[in-house]
């Protein structure tokens, strides 16, 4: 693995080079503006540095898109002033020193975080999380009994709920345990997204798949199931994970 860099029109690109036992160059750019190329052994430095020439208009394109999403994207420390989401709610962060850990939602629009260590982020992100962990046991508790009432006519057996902090998923059923666990960042949603997703498992508990017969029966119950998904994926990102 080396680092080399081309001049284009006075742009520098420099990427990362790894020699693999490939036919082909591969290009892939990652989320953090890394340009990485493997190249097969056999290929000189001055073929690859051809290749990234002909593919420099194309990567300061997609660097552009990447700085821009990058820009976009909610920082992930926690600090005063800072917005994070709360069963749909938007709360501006107050950070106060205290000897003892301690959160609250204020009335108007505030979430208090007293905490000892106002200058480490991490272990203010470590205190916020537990507390949004410990708050979400009865939401959720909640929002399993409103849709056990509401899809009533499917006798759903009452599961087992537990809760992750995940990072690509909502929920997931295990059918033989009866066992559903939803993520820890649905805490940040309204309870109508919470209602959307608590279903939405309920429903695996019978049909493992997401067949027709699977969104006949989200849709009987939830006709607004899609508005709901949609807002839960589009809203309530304050980056804290």
């Amino acid at each position: 693995m080396s680092k080399r860099s081309i001049r284009y029109y006075g742009i520098v690109l420099e990427y990362t080079l790894t020699r693999k036992k490939v036919k082909n160059i591969n290009l892939r750019i990652h989320p953090d503006g890394e340009i990485c190329l493997s190249a097969p052994q056999r290929m000189t430095v001055a073929e690859i540095d051809a290749f990234v020439t002909q593919k420099a208009e194309w990567i300061i394109r997609h660097l552009a898109e990447v700085d821009r999403y990058n820009r976009m994207r909610p920082d992930e420390e926690l600090y005063t002033g800072k917005t994070v989401y709360v069963l749909g709610k938007a709360y501006e962060v107050e950070v106060l020193e205290h000897p003892q850990e301690a959160i609250s939602l204020l009335p108007q629009g505030k979430l208090l975080l007293k905490t000892p260590y106002p200058e480490d982020e991490d272990a203010m992100k470590k205190q916020y999380l537990s507390w949004l962990m410990a708050e979400s046991h009865d939401v959720f508790a909640a929002s399993l009994q409103r849709m056990l009432s509401l899809a009533a006519p499917e006798q759903f057996p009452t599961p087992t709920l537990a809760v992750r902090n995940m990072k690509s998923r909502w929920g997931s059923c295990k059918i033989s345990a009866q066992k559903i666990t939803l993520n820890l960042q649905l805490m940040k949603a309204d309870c109508d997204c919470i209602d959307q997703v608590m279903l939405h498992e309920l429903i695996h508990l019978k049909e493992p798949r997401h067949n027709q017969d699977f969104y006949d029966t989200l849709s009987r119950y939830l006709p607004d199931w899609k508005e709901r998904k949609d807002r839960l994926e589009t809203q309530y990102k304050d980056g804290i994970a």
